[in-house]
């Protein structure tokens, strides 16, 4: 979460560039790029986590991983089918690195806020999750 956190701090002031000064600038691309995939994969490793966490089925592939915690509860169902596309656009950027879509990465760079919504739920699923684990009863603790 800290990661993804410092992702997103990073790549909010660089969605206030005109997309005229993004073209113009490879190394705001370049820093855009990056900072996109690591947030994706900071989800995308979320996921996975809460999943074996829940003794969830394991899921397919990093786009079933993020409709995983819509039906787990952990996301809203229908926000968790909004940002699943985030694993495929994750992987774009790690494998098919010489043919990158700029206008996905401009596009994606304005849709920080699903990448925002997305901490924020995590947060409150953490905090519900603590609430319900009472240290007493818990082997572990």
């Amino acid at each position: 979460m800290d990661e993804l956190s410092e992702r997103l701090a990073r790549l909010e002031p660089l969605a206030q560039k005109s997309r005229a000064e993004f073209d113009a600038d490879p190394y705001l691309r370049d820093i855009v790029e990056r900072n996109l995939e690591i947030a994706a994969q900071c989800c995308i490793d979320i996921c996975h986590r809460i999943i074996a966490l829940e003794l969830a089925e394991k899921p397919r592939d990093y786009y079933e991983a993020i409709l995983r915690l819509g039906e787990l509860g952990v996301l809203p169902l229908a926000f968790a089918r909004k940002l699943a596309p985030l694993a495929g656009f994750r992987n774009i950027l790690v494998h098919e690195y010489i043919g990158i879509d700029w206008d996905e990465v401009y596009r994606n760079l304005h849709q920080l806020d699903d990448i925002s919504r997305f901490s924020d739920f995590i947060r409150q699923w953490l905090s519900d999750r603590a609430g319900r684990t009472n240290p007493k009863e818990d082997p572990t603790a």
